[in-house]
């Protein structure tokens, strides 16, 4: 009796002390996960599919890529542009974008985890084209005279900012990453053209890319030229224009 009493002891113990190794070990994994990898949902309104990866090089301290790839699709009816004078068609928006960033965590975890603020650097490439039929009434008695336009926008923007948020890991590998407060500064590079077959209205065409350039503050209307070139065709171009922007959103990770 007392053999079987001391057997059974034992075998408790054994259990007892495997489980807490089992334990330590996975602590131990978790200990070592140190890069997440992230999707951003919130670009898909850009359509941009952004992806991020994390890395983890000390307690306080991570490097992040992120790569947004260009998803170019219609605008027109997403935003609710067409109208009775402007019907838009064969349209497509897309952004790319690459991001490098430094983070820094408040706390003191090896895992990738915690309130922290971030510099970071981005490069973005926007593009947009559109066909469109503009409809405009004018004289007394009044006149209908509808004429297409052709669309060509291409910008590329270079800026610095700095993010707060805070990370958390669910369920031990699910990384929900909120970024709650980004502040950016920079410059950007934009060109447009504008064609219309309808030689006589291209004037009209180059009066009201003007009149909305006017429109702009100084800082911004003062960078821009607009040009003609040829006879069916208006050139537009700004180079070095300051913006601002924030940035918000929350990423959906993996984390290993």
């Amino acid at each position: 009796m007392k053999t079987r009493t001391l057997f059974l002891l034992f075998l408790l113990f054994s259990i007892s002390v495997a489980g807490q190794e089992v334990s330590n070990n996975q602590d131990t994994i978790i200990q070592k996960r140190k890069n997440v990898v992230k999707f951003l949902p919130e670009n898909l309104v850009l359509n941009s599919l952004t992806f991020e990866y994390e890395r983890k090089f000390s307690p306080k301290s991570s490097f992040i890529l992120g790569v947004g790839i260009a998803s170019p699709k219609p605008f027109a009816e997403k935003f609710g542009i067409n109208s009775a004078d402007n019907k838009i068609t064969n349209d497509a928006f897309s952004t790319m974008s690459v991001r490098v960033a430094y983070r820094h965590y408040a706390g003191h975890h090896v895992r990738p985890v915690g309130f922290y603020f971030s510099p970071y650097l981005k490069y973005q490439k926007i593009a947009a084209n559109a066909d469109n039929q503009r409809t405009i009434t004018e004289g007394y008695p009044p006149v209908t005279t509808q004429y297409d336009e052709k669309y060509d926008v291409k910008g590329n923007t270079l800026n610095f900012g700095i993010q707060w948020g805070v990370q958390f890991l669910i369920a031990k590998r699910l990384c929900i990453d909120f970024y709650f407060l980004g502040i950016e500064a920079g410059l950007a590079d934009v060109t447009a053209t504008v064609k219309s077959p309808n030689v006589i209205m291209i004037d009209k065409v180059e009066s009201g890319v003007r009149d909305n350039i006017d429109k702009l503050p100084s800082f911004l209307s003062s960078k821009i030229k607009v040009t003609r070139n040829g006879s069916d065709q208006v050139d537009v171009s700004g180079k070095s224009m300051p913006y601002p922007w924030l940035r918000s959103g929350i990423s959906i990770g993996l984390a290993f």
